[in-house]
């Protein structure tokens, strides 16, 4: 009986030992998942200022709106171009059309760019820089009312940012903001101006230094968010429709992907609770990321968040 008892015990330990171990497993089987979501980074591309008809260093307009529509469609992805528009440029209105035409949505960018954090734009020319683009761009298919400032400026005043927020909701719009803002239009330029110099000019380190500056980015505004929020938003980049785009588009979703972020549609990305939120600084504007680390109270910015200061020397070490 002693012997029997001795054996009962032995095997109840063992009973437990193997049940804890499995239940530490499951416990560990559904943690996993949960701590891959806390770092999961997805990533949506969206084009602002496009078609430029008048630049034609290295391609045409039409040339770059064929290359960048490719490099989604190859991609599978959606995306959104915010429209600066006036004209009636019929050509740029078709290299528009293109963009819903494929799927994509159209937003507005203004009718003539105007920096809102200047003092010389007040509200109600700002209002209308907005309604004069709606005229010419709402029967575009893939319209929809989504605005994204120009600059990223949101107003230097409290009249002006908190007045043109309450103007954007009650003309039905919600804002195109950006999780990671970028100086893709530096990059841009100065191959433009080697490309002025000499047409045939390598393009491989411009491409190399122009990825390498996005990823930079895209990690240090990732990290802003686990910062800020405590995860990883679904991040918005902003580009442009512009030639280092057209030529590397490509290569820059295929970097992404290396690197384990997910590439999303712009439409998925602008459903993140992140993008409705109204930071409460002066001058508003800049990655909203960036807005909300401010408003926190963020040592160490960057004022402003994107510019060419920052980009020069490292693309003059270059030779680039």
């Amino acid at each position: 009986m002693i012997v029997d008892m001795t054996e009962w015990v032995l095997k109840r330990r063992v009973h437990h030992k193997r049940r804890g171990f499995m239940l530490a497993c499951w416990a560990l089987a559904l943690l996993i998942p949960s701590i891959g979501s806390v770092h999961a980074r997805s990533i949506a591309f969206t084009f602002d200022d496009g078609p430029d008809m008048s630049d034609r260093i290295g391609m045409t307009a039409a040339e770059r709106n064929t290359a960048i529509l490719a490099a989604l469609s190859a991609a599978d992805v959606k995306s959104v171009l915010f429209v600066t528009r006036t004209d009636k440029d019929q050509q740029r209105y078709a290299l528009m059309r293109a963009w819903g035409d494929a799927g994509h949505l159209v937003g507005n960018h203004t009718a003539t760019h105007p920096d809102f954090g200047a003092i010389r734009t007040s509200l109600p020319s700002f209002e209308a820089e907005l309604l004069a683009c709606e005229a010419a761009i709402h029967t575009l298919p893939g319209f929809t009312k989504l605005f994204r400032f120009p600059y990223l400026k949101e107003g230097n005043t409290r009249e002006k940012r908190d007045g043109f927020r309450v103007f954007l909701k009650s003309s039905g719009y919600r804002q195109g903001r950006v999780s990671i803002d970028t100086s893709d239009w530096y990059y841009n330029q100065r191959l433009r101006e080697r490309l002025m110099r000499d047409p045939t000019a390598d393009r491989t380190a411009y491409r190399d230094a122009y990825l390498k500056h996005l990823y930079d980015r895209a990690v240090y505004y990732d990290d802003l968010s686990q910062r800020v929020l405590g995860r990883s938003v679904k991040h918005v980049m902003l580009m442009h429709h512009n030639l280092i785009n057209a030529l590397f588009l490509a290569d820059v979703i295929r970097m992404f992907e290396r690197e384990g972020w997910q590439r999303i549609d712009a439409a998925a990305a602008f459903d993140d609770p992140v993008y409705e939120m109204q930071p409460d600084i002066l001058p508003a504007g800049e990655s909203i990321l960036w807005a909300l680390a401010k408003q926190q109270g963020i040592a160490g910015l960057r004022w402003p968040g994107e510019d060419a200061p920052y980009e020069k020397p490292l693309l003059d070490a270059l030779g680039l």
